[in-house]
């Protein structure tokens, strides 16, 4: 039993140098700044990759910052986090690549925090729009964010109130100490899980709920009705607090096969948007694109294809369509790279 117990602590080292022994620090964009410490953040889960943080939280880009440059803020759950990616993969490093190639420079801040929704970003608004004044907001939305989850799951949650109007509910602290204690401070026990989660994507569909872990819930299903309604309130929502520099990404469900129609939760949102003229996008027909040209957006070479958080071919297409997006809203800007 020792020498079982001797090889587990052996190879736990031996592992280290691949998976920091911590969660990023939570991203606070008012406590944030361009000249914040910088975090190191290494995980083996979906591919192997090492990213930087600041010590507020947001996730670096392996850019320079170009004093004067106007800048973007991009908004959302662990695909923005992407932990999965080098620095210079991610969506934000490729819009301020795009921008300066343009010869219209900016700089891009982007924070996500994992599991959240539209909740989140309304909660931290102010502190976006007061702290950084952004000449551009960027936030990205994909299925979860559209059905019941902002309602009943993960906190912050919102409440839909009369006349379409989200009323934030922020519950108790997210952080988990636990969590972070067994599930990611040991190597092992991370790569028990993600076997696990092998387990769990093989299995016939009838049996994952029970294989499954519990989701974060408040025990009840919301009215049908109240689920048709949550892009519309989320739209209205964010318009109000960002203002009308706001662009809103759809990073729709494209696997390895199918996805071809768009699903319910899209349709309303880009209903939504246009009702309510706000810029969206669905990243749909750029994804089947890049299949029918032989690349999968989603998945990594120690994960199942086409599952889970996009790879650097998916960062890519999102910072390439976001910039033609923003591209000819910017002023053209001949101003030399500096750090600020």
């Amino acid at each position: 039993m020792s020498g079982v117990v001797a090889a587990l602590a052996v190879l736990e080292v031996g592992l280290r140098p691949l998976a920091t022994a911590d969660l990023p620090p939570q991203a606070r964009p008012a406590a944030d700044s361009f000249g914040a410490p910088v975090v190191t953040s290494r995980q083996l889960e979906e591919g192997i990759a090492e990213s930087h943080f600041s010590s507020a939280g947001a996730r670096l880009t392996g850019n320079p910052v170009v004093a004067g440059a106007p800048l973007v803020v991009i908004l959302g759950d662990s695909h923005v986090v992407a932990r999965e990616v080098g620095d210079t993969q991610t969506m934000g490093a490729w819009v301020e690549r795009l921008a300066r190639r343009d010869r219209s420079p900016v700089n891009v801040r982007q924070y996500g925090w994992r599991g959240a929704s539209p909740p989140q970003y309304l909660m931290v608004a102010h502190d976006v729009m007061e702290h950084w004044h952004p000449s551009q907001v960027v936030i990205v939305l994909d299925g979860d964010d559209l059905g019941p989850d902002p309602l009943n799951r993960q906190f912050p949650r919102m409440r839909i109130g009369r006349n379409d109007v989200a009323q934030l509910v922020r519950g108790p602290r997210r952080d988990d100490p636990l969590a972070a204690s067994v599930h990611h401070r040991f190597t092992l026990a991370t790569l028990a899980r993600i076997r696990w989660q092998r387990v769990v994507e093989r299995a016939p569909k009838s049996l994952r709920p029970w294989l499954s872990p519990p989701t974060e819930t408040n025990g009840t299903t919301p009215a049908a009705s109240l689920v048709a309604a949550v892009p519309r309130v989320e739209v209205k929502a964010l318009a109000r607090a960002f203002g009308q520099n706001l662009l809103i990404v759809y990073t729709a469900d494209v696997r390895a096969a199918g996805g071809y129609k768009p699903d319910a939760g899209e349709e309303r949102l880009l209903t939504a948007c246009s009702a309510q003229h706000v810029r969206c996008v669905s990243m749909r027909p750029l994804m089947l694109a890049a299949r029918r040209a032989g690349y999968v957006v989603r998945g990594f070479s120690t994960t199942t294809l086409g599952v889970g958080h996009m790879n650097a071919m998916g960062h890519e297409l999102v910072g390439r369509e976001i910039w033609r997006e923003l591209g000819p809203t910017m002023p053209r800007n001949t101003s030399q790279l500096a750090e600020r």
